[in-house]
């Protein structure tokens, strides 16, 4: 195992030799708690699969991903274009490498962005992971207008649904504001607080099903998160699963769907630089629609 995963890792480094980096937004409903620990989890379990991960907090970071491990990002990454701040002194560095970044304030900024910086804040991304392959972004709504637009500027939508009917309804208000805002046809989905793995496919499927029926979208099974006395412990400890408890049953279905992206296929990957582009024209495009 350990040496399929380190020849995963050397492909991932093959592929992104020329600065291509994977961008995956976690989105989900209002009723949704799970979704920024499974992005800390997830970026912990791309870390030890040999990946460079940062992962972007877009919300409230007292409840973001980075709080998820006991990480506090005292500062912004839009202290970096407004004071000059090093992104080195406003990331937060986590377990196995993982490096987080607080990104809410932005959002006010990036309607405003002139191309010099646009180039700046794709260069502060940069510096923040040096190395970075994969960047997750732990989006606090995707649908507000600026949730919506860190999601559509993002090469991969991953749909947290809590396994409820009003979780159902949750995900696809979401997923019907970004098809039809940002065109997206493909989104991927991990299925949260189903008893048994049966029941959170059939959930996926549920939504799949109506998504496509009257979206036109495709809805595509990524994993499921069970519930698991060892990962509510790892909460309490603050702790990553795979670290906490290797072996439990959360560790391994984490593991999986790191597994999974690691193996998606790459069309249209590129830098950060195409990233904060889209950025910048979903977010004025947002502004434009509501003036």
């Amino acid at each position: 195992m350990t040496l399929v995963m380190q020849d995963q890792a050397a492909g991932l480094r093959r592929l992104f030799s020329r600065g291509a980096v994977r961008t995956v937004a976690f989105v989900s409903g209002a009723r949704q708690p799970a979704r920024s620990p499974l992005v800390a989890d997830v970026a912990v379990a791309l870390a030890r699969r040999g990946s460079a991960v940062c992962v972007v907090d877009q919300g409230d970071v007292r409840a973001g991903a980075a709080a998820r491990l006991g990480l506090h990002c005292r500062r912004d990454l839009a202290d970096c274009l407004r004071h000059g701040l090093a992104p080195e002194d406003v990331a937060v560095s986590g377990p196995e490498g993982v490096r987080f970044v607080a990104a809410r304030q932005v959002d006010r900024l990036l309607p405003d962005l002139d191309a010099r910086d646009e180039a700046r804040l794709a260069s502060l991304l940069r510096r923040a992971q040096p190395a970075a392959d994969v960047v997750l972004l732990d989006i606090a709504t995707a649908r507000s207008d600026s949730g919506a637009a860190w999601a559509a500027a993002a090469a991969e939508i991953v749909v947290v649904v809590q396994a409820a009917p009003d979780g159902v309804t949750d995900a696809y208000a979401v997923v019907k504001r970004l098809s039809r805002g940002t065109a997206r046809r493909r989104f991927h989905v991990v299925v949260t607080g189903a008893a048994e793995e049966e029941q959170a496919r059939t959930v996926c499927g549920t939504l799949g099903a109506t998504a496509e029926r009257f979206l036109s979208v495709r809805v595509a099974w990524l994993g499921w998160l069970p519930p698991d006395a060892d990962m509510a412990t790892a909460l309490r400890l603050r702790q990553a699963v795979a670290s906490a408890f290797p072996a439990s049953r959360s560790a391994g279905e984490i593991g999986s769907i790191a597994d999974m992206l690691i193996g998606w296929s790459y069309p249209g990957e590129d830098d950060l630089d195409g990233f904060v582009h889209r950025l910048r024209e979903t977010s004025r495009a947002a502004v434009s629609e509501n003036a």
